[in-house]
């Protein structure tokens, strides 16, 4: 319907225009062409993804999880031939209750499994034993260090090998990750599939358990917090129900103790328990090792065998320390292993474990004594630069009760609330300075005072902006970059609601703080103010539209992964920062592109939808929409100074950097580098932490788990921080705060909307006059209602006759001289067509018809300030402040003789207004110091005293603007107090033609004043707002009647027309405007 209607508008327009016709035409084909184009565009990207293909999926991720394990199994050394042997078999503990039949316990002999030097025979027959399990479920357990997440590697290794296409996928997850007091199993399981695997999305993932795909193998139950694992079997009973297959590790001990409890599901499953590495294999493995020179492991192998239960041999039977055992004493050369036979110093097994543990961080980083002095190196770091890093890094997973060192969460918890506000203050600095360089750089300005204000300025905005973005983003998650048009607008509309929202949360409390404090400031209570408003509500509006499209773009490129990646934290923390730099490379490009327009947009709609609600109060004239967008566009480039690299860098170059420097802070790498950076300055880790961590799960320290590193085993963590990792309390973490933000719009919208409504203005002017640029002054004809003669800041003059038809037609009397100086007063002869104008350069007389210039009355240094004629026009007074000059004019209106003059007395203050006595056609003047002077008309001699005085004056008060309503025995001045910088209104009265002048008590701040020709009535304007008020005078002190309301900004001329029917205003809003005054003179 709105395309038909806006066709047919077309189409009458070019009937009836025919002369325009082809250019509607043309105008009308390109509009066609780019709906057409965005049409186009819009069902190219609203085409969805075909529906996913669980099987195919499954096969995927099959494959990457595969591949990670064996690289994971390799770089523990599992595939190793001479590897130590790990064993298992069905426990004896009353933890399972099998059904009694023949066929369980086959069951149970199929169980038992040894690794001994065959990899690939042993997960295999892991894998089968596994899949004639009822359910599908398996229990392992072991003491701590006996090779539980081993036992669940090869497990799922064995099965990832056995699968056929289209299988459930077993899934390896760390326990210590799960809260299961507040998030279900499944929901767990999605979320740890999806981050590492998915780029964060959880489609995949939930696709995958929703078909029954998905087989989790859940490793360490025991390092969920003792007090939320209760509630992990009940998680795990609940989702597993009676047929998901299942597979849990944990310490023995901890299961007896849950299990006992009460798990019916769970208790039904089969249990393995890893067996103690006898002293036979650990004297066989030992033996199998090139110990350094002087090494002799013969005692503690014979004690092996002799003390089958004393402290060493319990020590060494884990996998664990027997591994640990080898590498300190194969690395630590001065150390000799036979003291571990010493029964004081090692009087348990704890004290051996511990021991060997404490020794580890040394031996992994000591060069290897079999090797010759010459290729000996200890590596990039030092044995004591490991030990202090590795030990902050365990105490801050101890703090946050938490095995996996996960890089992307490091920023959130390592830095201080005041770090996010002291790095904006940082980074702000130094892009103010980078901007005063560059406008340095480029010597736009000479004004250097002004420089700091713009560092400033620019860099307190992006500390704020940096803050507010940095606490709207607390948790963010590793990204990777991804192309794909399946699904783009899908990922558009979401981008572009964050866009809307960021820009709500981050944008607007700056434009209302910016907003309040110039309106304030400048503005108060002001037409001017509740404009600017209106613009920068809708600059937000037209903001938000930017940043919107912005984040669109930027979204677009994270496409919902449809395979999955295998991930490690080196590979995850890359993907991460490509996907960070592009897409805030585009977005700051997007906003880069759009911004100025946007802004330009924003300042256009919200002055038009000022002047709609205010009945289109102010310049320009009523609904001259295409004028009020070209001195907008010209006011937003004249701020800018007009240069170009002015305003490319300001509304081009730095808009895009900023916003994606902000938008770099809502990711996970940027977050990552700059909480690098600070720890690294403090030294609390290495500046090259990635690298460093890589190190030491190489030196066998650390462990990879997905997309995090762990502590090879809690033991080393526990050492390192101190004490015990996981105690009964609960873990620690904020809850998410929600916010209604539904509210929150609606009582924003509402506040707006009465704020708006409630501060709109009607404009009660008759006429506008705005053709001309910056209005200076003007003069009535004497003998017409409706002709004007108006002067600019520029030197023109003009004839407004604003009853003509079309309305507000004007004719040029002068055009602008070449040094443009400002007309500063003009003054129409009462009865020729003469005027009398004066600027800067000369006093000059023209005839109203056609302009002409007829006589030069003054030029350059003589040029006169004030002028006024004589009721008849016999006489014309002018004064440039120091001298008064009297001319006579001739019969037929010309100037021809030479005029008298009279200099202002020493002391006696210049001449600041000039005006008639009509009763006397005697030139009147106030001076400077306050007192009213009447001359002789032929010599200029002034009177014995003055008509009039100012009373209580200050030393640097002067006084100007006098006007007079001599029928009424009205005098008003205005009065400027310099010490202040305030203007006020004074008032002289008499009681009859001879009475004498007296100064009235009344005042009122005031920036201009005329008086009524006829009626006893004044007007004055504000000194810092846009509205005249009327008063009237009956005795005593005037009564405010009424206020004139139009003008949006300090109107600086008033003047009423000879009849006293119209009074005209001069604003600094570039308009003048007429207002009838039969009203409130009637009133």
């Amino acid at each position: 319907m709105a395309v038909a209607a806006v066709c047919g508008g077309l189409a009458g327009w070019m009937l009836i225009d025919r002369a325009s016709s082809n250019a509607v035409a043309t105008v009308g084909s390109l509009f066609v062409g780019i709906v057409t184009l965005f049409l186009a565009l819009v069902d190219f990207f609203r085409h969805e993804p075909p529906p996913l293909n669980p099987s195919a999926l499954a096969d995927d991720l099959a494959l990457v999880l595969k591949d990670q394990w064996l690289e994971e199994a390799t770089a523990r050394g599992l595939r190793d031939p001479r590897v130590l042997p790990l064993a298992w078999t069905a426990t004896d503990r009353d933890v399972a209750r099998l059904p009694r039949t023949a066929n369980a316990r086959v069951l149970r002999m199929r169980l038992n499994g040894r690794l001994d030097g065959d990899f690939d025979e042993a997960i295999g027959r892991l894998a089968a034993g596994y899949d004639q399990l009822p359910n599908r479920r398996l229990v392992a357990i072991g003491e701590p260090g006996s090779g539980k997440s081993v036992l669940a590697i090869l497990l799922t290794l064995g099965l990832l090998g056995a699968r056929e296409p289209g299988g459930p996928v077993p899934v390896l997850l760390p326990a210590s990750s799960w809260d299961p007091v507040r998030e279900p199993l499944d929901d767990w399981i999605v979320r740890a599939l999806a981050l590492p695997h998915y780029g964060g999305r959880e489609e995949i993932p939930r696709v995958l358990l929703g078909h029954g795909l998905l087989l989790p193998v859940l490793d360490g139950l025991d390092e969920i917090p003792e007090s939320a694992r209760r509630s992990a079997i009940r998680s795990i009973n609940l989702a597993i129900g009676a047929e998901r297959p299942v597979v849990v590790t944990c310490r023995a001990t901890e299961y007896e103790d849950l299990i006992r409890g009460g798990a019916p599901t769970l208790r039904e499953a089969p249990v393995v328990e890893i067996c103690p590495v006898s002293p036979g294999d650990a004297v066989a493995y030992l033996r199998d090792v090139d110990w350094p020179a002087g090494t002799d492991w013969t005692p503690v192998y014979a004690h092996l065998r002799a003390a089958r239960h004393g402290p060493v041999a319990a020590a060494l039977s884990t996998p664990l320390m027997v591994t640990s055992a080898r590498l300190v004493y194969q690395r630590l050369a001065d150390l000799d292993p036979t003291e571990l036979l010493d029964s004081t110093r090692f009087d348990c097994q704890y004290s051996v474990e511990q021991h060997i543990t404490d020794k580890l961080i040394d031996a992994a980083y000591a060069p290897d004594p079999r090797l010759p002095d010459a290729e000996r190196s200890g590596g990039r770091w030092s044995a004591g630069q490991a030990r202090e890093w590795l030990t902050f890094l365990a105490r801050y997973l101890h703090d946050h009760r938490e095995r996996d060192l996960a890089w992307w969460r490091m920023s959130e918890r390592l830095l201080s609330p005041w770090f996010p506000p002291a790095l904006g203050v940082a980074a702000g600095l130094l892009l103010g300075i980078g901007c005063v360089a560059w406008i340095v750089g480029t010597d736009v300005t000479k004004e250097y005072a002004v420089l700091p204000v713009i560092a400033g300025s620019i860099g307190g905005g992006f500390a704020l902006l940096s803050t507010i973005v940095w606490y709207a983003a607390p948790h963010p998650l590793p990204g990777r970059l991804s192309f794909s048009v399946q699904g783009s607008w899908g990922r558009l509309r979401h981008g572009f609601r964050i866009g809307a929202r960021l820009t709500a949360l981050a944008v607007a409390p700056l434009l209302v703080g910016v907003t309040s404090v110039a309106a304030l400031d400048e503005w108060k209570y002001t037409y001017t103010a509740d404009e600017l408003y209106y613009e920068m509500f809708a600059v937000g509006l037209s903001l938000m539209l930017v940043i919107g499209l912005a984040l669109a773009a930027h979204n677009w490129l994270n496409a919902p992964p449809h395979h999955a990646t295998q991930v490690s934290p080196t590979n995850s923390l890359a993907q991460d920062r490509g996907s960070a730099v592009a897409g805030a490379a585009v977005a700051g490009c997007m906003v880069a592109a759009t911004g100025l327009m946007g802004w330009y947009a924003g300042l256009l709609s919200g002055a038009w939808l000022h002047r709609e609600v205010n009945d289109w109060t102010g310049w320009p004239e009523a609904r001259n929409v295409a004028l009020l967008a070209a001195g907008k566009w010209d006011a937003m480039f004249d701020s800018l100074s007009g240069e170009a690299p002015v305003w490319i860098g300001l509304t081009i170059v730095l808009p895009g950097t900023v916003f994606a420097l902000l938008l770099l802070l809502t990711r996970a790498w940027p977050r990552f580098l700059v909480v690098r950076l600070f720890l690294a300055a403090r030294r609390r880790l290495p500046l090259r932490l990635m690298g460093f961590l890589a190190d030491a799960r190489r030196r066998g320290l650390l462990r990879q788990s997905g997309g995090a590193y762990q502590f090879r085993h809690v033991r080393l963590q526990e050492t390192l921080a101190g004490r015990p990792l996981y105690g009964d309390g609960p873990r620690t973490g904020t809850g998410d705060r929600t916010v209604r933000r539904r509210v929150v719009l609606v009582a924003g919208a509402m506040t707006v909307t009465t704020v708006a409504f409630s501060n709109r203005k009607r404009d009660q002017s008759l006429k506008v006059w705005s053709s001309s640029p910056f209005p200076s002054t003007l003069a009535f004809h004497p003998g017409s209602r409706a002709r004007l003669f108006i002067g600019s800041y520029y030197g023109s003059v003009w004839r407004w006759d604003h009853e003509e038809r079309p309305p507000l037609r004007e004719h040029l009397i002068r055009e602008a001289p070449k040094a443009e100086p400002t007309v500063s007063c003009l003054v129409h002869h009462p009865s020729r067509p003469l005027l009398v104008l004066s600027d800067g350069d000369s006093t000059e007389v023209r005839s109203t018809g056609d302009g002409a210039l007829l006589k030069r009355l003054l030029e350059k240094t003589m040029t006169a300030s004030d002028l006024a004629f004589s009721p008849s026009g016999h006489l014309l007074v002018a004064s440039d402040g120091e001298v008064m000059r009297l001319w006579t004019p001739g019969a037929d209106g010309s100037f021809t003789g030479t005029p008298v003059s009279r200099k202002a007395a020493h002391g006696a203050g210049g001449y600041s207004s000039l005006l008639f006595d009509p009763d006397a056609s005697q030139p009147i003047a106030l001076d400077d110091t306050g007192r009213v002077w009447r001359y002789s008309a032929d010599s200029l001699e002034p009177e014995k005293g003055p008509l009039a005085s100012a009373h209580e004056k200050k030393t640097r008060d002067t006084f100007s603007g006098l006007a007079a309503g001599w029928r009424n025995g009205l005098l008003a001045f205005i009065r400027i107090d310099y010490d202040s910088d305030l203007c006020h209104v004074g008032l002289w009265t008499r009681t009859g033609p001879l009475s004498p002048w007296s100064e009235t008590p009344w005042t009122r701040k005031a920036y201009s004043v005329a008086v009524h020709p006829v009626a006893p009535f004044l007007v004055t304007s504000d000194q810092h707002g846009p509205d005249v008020h009327v008063w009237h005078y009956t005795g005593g002190s005037p009564v405010y009647i009424r206020t004139l309301k139009g003008h949006t900004d300090r109107v600086f001329s008033l003047t009423f027309s000879p009849q006293g029917d119209l009074l005209a205003t001069i604003s600094d809003d570039e308009t003048v405007r007429l207002w009838e005054t039969g009203d409130w003179l009637r009133r």
